[in-house]
Formats: C-alpha cells, structure tokens, sequence
C-alpha cells in the first residue's frame, strides 16, 4: 500500500532508529510471553469493529465536551456556569480516541496486545513494531500519537489512572496528588488551545487510521 508522506515529522531518524530498537525488543520479548496475539480472522473483525467505535467515541465526546466547554448556548442548555470548562478531560478524550484508534489497526494487522500492565507504553511500541519500522504507517502518524500520550500522562498518571478504574468498576477519576502543575497553574486560554490542539490532532489520526483499515 502507498503511505503518505508528511514532510514537517519533527523526529530525527537517529531518533527513530532508537525507537525501533526499542521496541523490537519490548515486543520480542512479550512475544515469547505470549502475551501478544495473532487473530483469527473472526477475531481479527470482532477487535477491529469493537475499537474502531470505542475510537469514534472517544472522539464525539471530546467534541461535546469542547463545545461545552466553549460555546454559551451549549452551557446555558446543560444548566452550567458561564465559567464552566473540562478542558483537561477534551484532552484526555482526545488521546484514547487515539489510543483506541492504533489498536484497531493492531487488529486489522491481525494483532492484540494481552498484556495489560504498561499497556500506554506497550502500544506505543506495538505501533513501532507492527506500522512504523516497516512504512505501514507515515512517521507524522506515531509522532501524532506520542506527543497525545505524552500530554496525557503528564495531566493524568495514565497507568495509575487505567488501574483505579479498574478497580472501580469504570468510576474514572485520578487523584489530586497526581496531577502536574498543568492543572493549577496554566491559563484558561492557554488550557482552550491545549485541548483545540488535542482534539483537531486526534480527528486528524483517526481519519487517517481509517483510510487505512477501510481499504
């Protein structure tokens, strides 16, 4: 298949080369684990499907929660103050859009991390392993991806956040000890463009994550 090309990818190839080690070894390590599978292609569909729309999801809501956060009207309908804005959580919606969108095309790759400890950073290095060391993927497409889960992390402990919610049965919440000074200190303005960027970078990867699973 053709990949697009993007001409401004900000990582160097020294940079890349270093991911790629990485992550071969992260991968072949889980591999002989077996805590990542082949599909059949029953399950190949199934996986596809299921994070493919929890992929959309993720992003209707960090558009709703934009809007909400932004537009009078929206608030005024939804009986909030005026000063009434989740600006942190359009950024986290939009990043599981994104995290949800590369495992369905781990799925259409016939793959499934089954490893749950460390899945944020496993799934970074499976897109390496599975998209990028091999051109599947444009190397804009996982830089996209890193600098979400990295803005993710540093707003919610990502793993810490993935276990609590566990723990109570999809209660979603993160403590306040764990969150970074982004969450005190950064402007509300600074906080809109924050969350803009998110959600305009995870409309874009889904779209093109799309393309690709749909031929």
């Amino acid at each position: 298949m053709e990949v697009k090309i993007f001409i401004n990818c900000k990582m160097k190839p020294e940079e890349i080369r270093k991911r790629i080690e990485e992550a071969d070894t992260v991968i072949q390590n889980l591999l002989r684990e077996n805590k990542i599978s082949k599909l059949s292609e029953i399950e190949r569909i199934k996986y596809l499907n299921f994070y493919k729309k929890q992929a959309n999801l993720s992003l209707i809501a960090a558009d709703l929660l934009y809007n909400i956060s932004t537009e009078k009207l929206s608030k005024e309908f939804h009986k909030l103050e005026q000063n009434y804005e989740c600006y942190l959580w359009v950024i986290n919606s939009s990043y599981y859009s994104m995290f949800y969108a590369v495992h369905a095309l781990l799925a259409y790759k016939n793959t499934r991390i089954l490893e749950k400890q460390g899945i944020h950073k496993i799934t970074a290095h499976a897109l390496v392993y599975y998209c990028l060391k091999n051109d599947f993927i444009a190397k804009e497409l996982y830089e996209q991806f890193v600098e979400s889960q990295k803005e993710a992390a540093e707003l919610f402990n990502l793993e810490e956040f993935q276990k609590r919610a566990a723990e109570l049965a999809s209660k979603y919440f993160f403590e306040a000890d764990k969150r970074t000074k982004f969450t005190y200190e950064i402007g509300e303005e600074a906080k809109k463009q924050n969350a803009l960027t998110s959600l305009q970078r995870a409309k874009e990867f889904l779209n093109e994550i799309e393309k690709i699973i749909e031929k």
